[in-house]
């Protein structure tokens, strides 16, 4: 976590203990703090699922505000847990009649909480069932709401926290009824039409029958088969028009691995709409840009590339990282277009045949760069990090723009070892000595 999310952290966490403390005896105030932060936390985790288009665009795009959803839903759980190890009853209660049964929805509350973040967290569980769990949060609040306003609490009815948690679930509310509406909206029915395998992956065309809502390159949409609870899952729009999409897709998981399998002209597959804020300037007004894409992360600049004419305007440099020819899908795309735009500079790279992304090779790309040239990311987060750190330590001052599109981000074993590492060095320090002396008793 870098130093402006922690002060923000700490103070997003302070702000509701220091909210509630002039209403509520001094013993009160943590207890009380934690279950304030720990209601706001859910609302606004709600908030963001509901996927409000305002709300995708003041978060930066729906990639920035599932990151939120994640860091919220910590927070709740932690203010849960806080709450419910230190909150005792206080007092008869809003409806005194109601006070028991407050209290015991309010425990099972925090234990759905539980339940359910570590569902979320722990990669080994099936995507399909932690989507499927994750639906139980708007029930979690509605306990959590009814545990807030009957158990026997220091909070005056009226005061200013007991308001103000009572917008907080209205809102909350609101936002999961939407939630639930938008799952039950129709999507486009649209059929396969075209289905090219490559190494790994496969590229899809798809057809509707009528007008499809336009999209913009850069922009994402859901799939899913054409049945009852079937998952839908974001994929990069690589191009199309008003009938069709392209989607390039790479087999990643149980879900993609038996799409790319099993896919064939002729399928029906439910699409959604165009959402995200990853938009590469295509007209000839922009300035100049670095476009940076891994294996898969071609394909919203695929599709801003098929957006694109012939100008004299700003260039635009497109560094395509491969694993090799055969597994790039859409390099013969990408080498047309370029060949038809001449304010494109396409570098392909191919770690197969040794010609590979450096940081020194970077530099000597973006020397001569504008300075305040923009630079959209697309590709695994080490590529990521490598362009932004070269960017910075030349000094330009272009704005980075990239998606992350593990919009579960749990954790797996790799992230397991990294995580308990600290630990295992300060066990092994402890038991052999210090690092130094551990390595020189090595081979």
């Amino acid at each position: 976590m870098s130093r402006p999310t922690l002060i923000l952290a700490a103070a997003f966490i302070l702000a509701h203990i220091a909210f509630v403390a002039p209403f509520v005896p001094l013993a009160n105030i943590l207890p009380a703090g934690f279950g304030a932060l720990s209601m706001s936390s859910m609302a606004l985790t709600l908030i963001l699922a509901a996927r409000w288009r305002i709300v995708d665009r003041i978060m930066g795009g729906p990639d920035k505000s599932y990151g939120a959803h994640r860091w919220l839903g910590l927070f709740a759980l932690g203010g849960a847990l806080g709450h419910w190890m230190l909150a005792e009853s206080f007092g008869a209660g809003a409806v005194p009649m109601l006070a028991q049964s407050g209290e015991s929805l309010g425990l099972y509350a925090a234990m759905g909480l539980v339940l359910l973040t570590a569902a979320a967290l722990v990669r080994a569980i099936p995507y399909h069932l932690w989507k499927a769990s994750h639906m139980l949060m708007g029930p979690i609040f509605l306990l959590a709401a009814y545990h807030t306003f009957f158990v026997a609490s220091p909070l005056a009815v009226g005061v200013a926290p007991w308001g103000l948690m009572a917008v907080v679930s209205v809102i909350g509310l609101v936002a999961w009824g939407r939630t639930l509406w938008r799952k039950a909206a129709p999507t486009r029915l649209v059929t396969v039409t075209a289905a090219t395998p490559f190494d790994g992956g496969i590229d899809v065309t798809l057809t509707s029958a009528t007008p499809l809502p336009p999209f913009r390159p850069g922009q994402f949409a859901t799939l899913a088969h054409n049945r009852a609870r079937a998952e839908a899952h974001p994929f990069t729009i690589a191009g199309g028009n008003s009938h069709e999409r392209r989607f390039v897709i790479r087999a990643a998981g149980d879900w993609t691995d038996a799409f790319v399998r099993d896919i064939a002209p002729g399928d029906q597959i439910r699409l959604g709409r165009g959402v995200g804020r990853f938009l590469p300037r295509t007209d000839a007004r922009r300035g100049e840009q670095l476009w940076v894409a891994g294996g898969v992360g071609i394909t919203p600049f695929l599709a801003a590339l098929e957006a694109m004419r012939p100008d004299a305007g700003a260039p635009v440099t497109l560094i395509y990282c491969i694993r090799s020819r055969a597994s790039a899908g859409a390099l013969a795309d990408v080498e047309r277009q370029a060949e038809r735009l001449p304010q494109v500079n396409l570098i392909v790279l191919s770690d197969i045949e040794g010609d590979r992304l450096t940081a020194s090779r970077l530099m000597q790309i973006i020397r001569n760069m504008d300075r305040r040239a923009q630079v959209f990311l697309c590709g695994p987060e080490g590529l990521k990090d490598m362009v932004t750190g070269a960017w910075n330590t030349a000094g330009k001052t272009g704005a980075i723009h990239s998606e992350r599109f593990d919009f579960r981000g749990a954790l797996g074993l790799t992230d397991l070892i990294y995580i308990g590492k600290p630990a295992l060095e300060a066990a092994r320090a402890r038991v052999f000595g210090t690092g130094r002396g551990v390595a020189a008793a090595g081979p």
